[in-house]
Formats: C-alpha cells, sequence, structure tokens
C-alpha cells in the first residue's frame, strides 16, 4: 500500500469517526433528556434485532408467513421471561426481606459479642497502664466501658434502621409493580410491530449511512458484536467458575443458603470495585473474632483461591477472546478501571482490540 493510499484510508476513518462520535453524543443527549420515555420502545427495538435472526430462520425452514412467526417468537420470548423474573423476583424478594429480618439476630449473637469483649480487653488494657489508684481520679480513659453499652445501643439502633429501611424498599418495589407491568405491556406490543417491520427498519436505517462509509460500518458492526459477544462469553465463564467455587467452599464449610450466597457474592466479583473481598473478607474476620477459627480460615482462603484464579485466568481468557496478550490486557483493563470506571474495565480493551485490528488491516498505522 502505497503513501497516498494510506492517508487516504486513515483520513477516511477518522471522518468515519468523528460521524459516529457526533450521533453518539446525540443520542447521549436524548437518552439523558427522555431516558425513562424511551426507554420501553428502546428494549423493543434490541429484543426484536436479537429475535430476527430466529424469525428469518424459522420462516425460511417451516414455510410460514414471516408474521406469523414473529409474532409466535415475541409471545414465546416475553412469556419465558415474565416466568423467569416472576420466579427470579420471588426468591430475590424473600431472600431479601428474611436476611433484613434476621440482621437483628445477627447482631446480636455475633457482633455484640465480639464488641463486648473488645471492650473488656480495651478496658484492661487501660487500667494496667493508667491504674486509678496512681493518680487519685478516675482518667478520661476509664470511660471505656460505660461509653460501650451506649455504642452497643447505638449500633443496634442503626441496625433495626438499615433492616427497616430494606424492607422499606422491598415494599417500594412491590409498589413500582404495576408501574413496571405497564411499560413491560408498552415493550411487547412494540417488539410485534417492529418484528412484523423489521426488514423496512433495517433497509431504512440502512439508507441513513453515507454509502461509502457502509462498508466500514459493517466491518466495525461485526468486529464490535463478535468482539462483544466474545467479551461477554469471557465474563460469564469467569462468573460460573466463581460461582462453583464459592458454592463448593460454602457447602464444605456447612454454610445454610451456600447456594444463594455463592450467586450474591459471584455478582459483585464481577464488579471489581466491590470483588469477593467486600463479603469474604469481614466475614472471615468476624469469625476470627468470635472464636470460630475452622469458619475463618475457611472462608479467608477461598477469598484466596477466588483471587489469585480470577488474577490468573481473566487477562488470559478475555485478552485470548479479543486478541490481545495478556501483558497488553491487564495493564488496558486497570486503566480503564481507573480512569473510567466499570465501564472503562470493558471498553478500553474493546478500543485498544478495536485499533489493533485496524493496525493490522492497514487501515490505520499506529505501529509495526
Amino acid at each position: 500500500m502505497n503513501r497516498e493510499e494510506r492517508l487516504r484510508r486513515q483520513k477516511d476513518f477518522l471522518t468515519g469517526f468523528a460521524f459516529w462520535v457526533v450521533w453518539l453524543v446525540i443520542l447521549w443527549v436524548v437518552l439523558k433528556a427522555a431516558g425513562s420515555v424511551l426507554f420501553p420502545f428502546l428494549a423493543a427495538f434490541a429484543v426484536a434485532v436479537l429475535l430476527s435472526g430466529a424469525v428469518q430462520f424459522i420462516a425460511e425452514r417451516m414455510h410460514i408467513q414471516r408474521g406469523i412467526v414473529a409474532v409466535a417468537v415475541v409471545l414465546f420470548f416475553y412469556i419465558i421471561l415474565a416466568v423467569f423474573l416472576y420466579f427470579a423476583g420471588s426468591y430475590l424478594v424473600r431472600l431479601i426481606y428474611d436476611t433484613a429480618r434476621e440482621l437483628s439476630v445477627f447482631f446480636s449473637d455475633t457482633i455484640v459479642p465480639v464488641m463486648q469483649r473488645f471492650y473488656q480487653w480495651l478496658d484492661r488494657f487501660v487500667s494496667v497502664f493508667y491504674p486509678t489508684e496512681l493518680t487519685g481520679k478516675t482518667s478520661g480513659l476509664h470511660g471505656v466501658g460505660e461509653e460501650s453499652a451506649q455504642t452497643l445501643k447505638n449500633a443496634g439502633k442503626l441496625m433495626s434502621g438499615i433492616s427497616d429501611g430494606v424492607i422499606d424498599g422491598v415494599s417500594g418495589m412491590a409498589a413500582g409493580i404495576p408501574g413496571f407491568f405497564m411499560k413491560l405491556l408498552i415493550a411487547v406490543i412494540a417488539t410485534v410491530f417492529m418484528e412484523l417491520e423489521f426488514p423496512e427498519i433495517k433497509a431504512f436505517l440502512k439508507r441513513q449511512i453515507p454509502a461509502e462509509y457502509q462498508r466500514a460500518f459493517r466491518d466495525g458492526k461485526n468486529y464490535v458484536t463478535g468482539t462483544m459477544g466474545k467479551c461477554i462469553l469471557s465474563y460469564c465463564l469467569i462468573f460460573g467458575m466463581t460461582f462453583a467455587e464459592l458454592t463448593a467452599g460454602l457447602f464444605l464449610l456447612g454454610i445454610k443458603n451456600a447456594f444463594a450466597i455463592a450467586f450474591i457474592i459471584a455478582v459483585l466479583d464481577i464488579l471489581p470495585v466491590l470483588g469477593t473481598g467486600t463479603v469474604l473478607i469481614p466475614w472471615a474476620v468476624l469469625a476470627f473474632a468470635s472464636g470460630r477459627i475452622s469458619t475463618g480460615v475457611g472462608v479467608f482462603g477461598l477469598y484466596l483461591v477466588i483471587t489469585v484464579v480470577r488474577n490468573l485466568i481473566e487477562p488470559k481468557l478475555v485478552g485470548k477472546q479479543m486478541g490481545l496478550s495478556p501483558v497488553i490486557m491487564l495493564p488496558c483493563m486497570l486503566i480503564g478501571l481507573k480512569f473510567f470506571g466499570i465501564i472503562g474495565l470493558f471498553v478500553v480493551p474493546l478500543l485498544v482490540s478495536f485499533l489493533k485490528q485496524l493496525n493490522d488491516r492497514g487501515i490505520i498505522k499506529m505501529f509495526r
């Protein structure tokens, strides 16, 4: 490729990139201003895109009119979704409600004894170095024992308030169910109409893209969707591994509700700002402080195993799917997390991978 051709392709790429940046900014402003109103229609369009391939495949294979297949597939999808949301939501609400009810019991049976022992030890420690017999008066440090009772009382009130707040939050969620179902009904109707006219909608959107950018857009769309699919698959595998490790470990430790607890912690593990340490480290500390040494050792050991396995697997697995070396993948993830939060954890490696593909294809020349 000569220099003039390379410069032309770089100019076309930068022009196309600026074009899509402007459209994304406009889309972001619109969503920011009217996101709640447009959400059912955006969700309906996303579902229509997701189901379009299945509708086309069934219509061609079974020689059935596309409109009939579209209505049947959309209704089947939403029925399955509604059943899943019903059972998952019922289980989650019941779990949250029961957990909130048990917080006060956990506090009184576990936290209070630990804090009482700590205050007693601190009071004895202060008495050794600041005996009242030597000073002839009570040192301010000797108020620890008296202040501890007030501290525990305040903590109990705080815990009770948290429990009541969680229960009120669950009740508030229940009150919002009618509005949710209204939006869901709108989304179902919109999805049916969009799926019925999906070929026309697709052709209309395609006509809005300038002819000189259609090939670049198609290549970019195929790359981004393929890479995002691989990235999602990678994190699903990581989630599955973490969930399996947690479930097995908690069952071996004899923890009640191990399955539900493992699922919640595995979800937190996907979010690096939180991670498994948010739950497992305080859990281990409380177990040690309350005298349950075996549980503390087991929980802390489980945390170490999950952390080591994730740090070894994540850069290799995600980097392989995105075409990046773990040496490049790990810094990209850390930089994205540092400057852009959780979104940057995914977007920065995706952007670097995209630029690498453009460089390999000769569209841009960033490195040899």
